[in-house]
């Protein structure tokens, strides 16, 4: 069977050792995560303040990425990734314990300077895949997802017994065992790229001139792909604050199980036929998807809730592997860390700036809140379509 051969090629090494991790890891994320609005309501923060706190978390992930893609390049995938996981483990008991908003602030500043390893991780992934099955290899990657379906109904089920508070805490609990096993796990990943290079003041101030080396495709890339990200960072904490009006956190939590599923499942299949026939049609076909999934979001009705997590789920399972198989064509190996560390730089940067006013506008109505999110990712697909016509031919890299 073809498909289970492409499943034993590309599953192996390193590619199955974070498999496993993503699998503990994604699961304890997501039973905590998809309920953060409530919790940090309930720990005193404002619909203002959560905006704000979003901003926080975007801003420090975009500081970081810069420094995290230049150490990804000259001292080697392995270390930065394992340290870090480390590190961001125990950042974690700091949600678990908050006796207020306040302390979630501090928390969310530690556990973000955590994820410096971040172009490290995009990086190894990268150099870990066959080069002509990247878009099926990330989406195959996505399948880890699967164990944390049942994640936001464990999550929504211990909000719904022990309370949002006590619900909470438990979960994050949980989440920093399944993380301290990763890091552990990631000890034994094996290294992509030399690390006998030494750092260069020069080398460093170059990589902020990468911009316009790089290849007309990939600016498109990285201004559609932070367009989407920034719409979805404007609303990741009031899409819970907004379905809680209307449903319990049991039903949010199955909603977003079936989201994952769809994501998951078809990723692979929309995958493997955009290495096949390019990867350009499901990428402008995903963020014009998930623009739409915002806009459906606005109506409060179950249905809504449940319209928005199918079409959700199936804008990312077109959109985030055909991103991240045309950015690894588009880019050499050696030069992946830096790229990985500009692109989320951005992307963060410009969430940053949109979740600082979201909670302004959910104040306001969550009707323009989510109008706008959806909008802004409109326009990256209208973007997209006008500058990404033709399919790239890939490049073969060796790995």
């Amino acid at each position: 069977m073809n498909l289970y051969r492409d499943f034993r090629e590309i599953l192996k090494g390193n590619i199955l050792i974070l498999f496993l991790t993503w699998m503990l890891l994604g699961f304890g994320n997501n039973m905590v995560h998809k309920f953060d609005g409530i919790y940090f309501s309930a720990l005193g923060a404002s619909d203002v303040l959560l905006g704000y706190m979003g901003a926080i978390t975007f801003g420090m992930m975009a500081i970081l990425q810069i420094p995290g893609g230049f150490i990804a390049d000259r001292f080697g995938r392995k270390r930065v990734i394992v340290v870090f996981t480390f590190l961001m483990s125990f950042s974690i008991l700091i949600f678990a314990f908050a006796p207020s908003w306040e302390y979630i602030v501090v928390g969310l500043v530690i556990s973000n300077l955590t994820l410096l390893y971040q172009p490290a991780l995009f990086s190894i992934v990268m150099d870990s895949l066959p080069p002509e099955r990247r878009a099926e290899g990330f989406a195959i990657t996505n399948l880890s997802s699967l164990p944390s379906l049942v994640a936001p109904a464990v999550g929504g089920a211990l909000i719904l017994y022990f309370g949002v508070i006590p619900g909470m805490r438990l979960g994050y609990f949980i989440l920093f065992v399944f993380s301290l096993i990763s890091a552990f796990m990631r000890l034994f990943l094996k290294e992509t790229v030399s690390k006998k290079n030494t750092t260069d003041r020069k080398d460093f101030l170059a990589f902020f001139k990468m911009l316009k080396d790089l290849d007309p495709r990939s600016r498109v890339l990285i201004a559609a792909g932070s367009m989407v990200s920034a719409s979805m960072g404007m609303v990741s904490y009031f899409v819970v604050i907004y379905a809680s009006n209307y449903t319990s956190s049991l039903m949010f939590g199955i909603a977003m199980g079936i989201s994952m599923l769809i994501y998951a499942v078809f990723g692979v299949i929309i995958g493997r036929r955009g290495d096949l026939i390019g990867k350009e049609k499901f990428y402008i076909a995903g963020i014009l998807l998930i623009s739409l999934s915002m806009a459906v979001f606005i109506f409060s009705h179950p249905l809504a809730l449940f319209s928005y997590a199918v079409i959700s789920g199936l804008g990312m399972a077109m959109y985030q592997p055909s991103s991240n198989g045309l950015i690894a064509d588009l880019v050499d190996t050696d030069k992946r860390g830096r790229f990985a560390g500009v692109y989320l730089f951005i992307s963060y940067l410009l969430t940053m700036v949109f979740a600082a006013i979201a909670g302004h506008l959910f104040r306001i109505s969550p009707c323009i809140l989510f109008t706008i999110a959806s909008a802004i990712s409109l326009i990256a697909g209208v973007i997209s379509i006008l500058l990404l016509l033709k399919p790239v031919k890939s490049r073969q890299f060796a790995i």
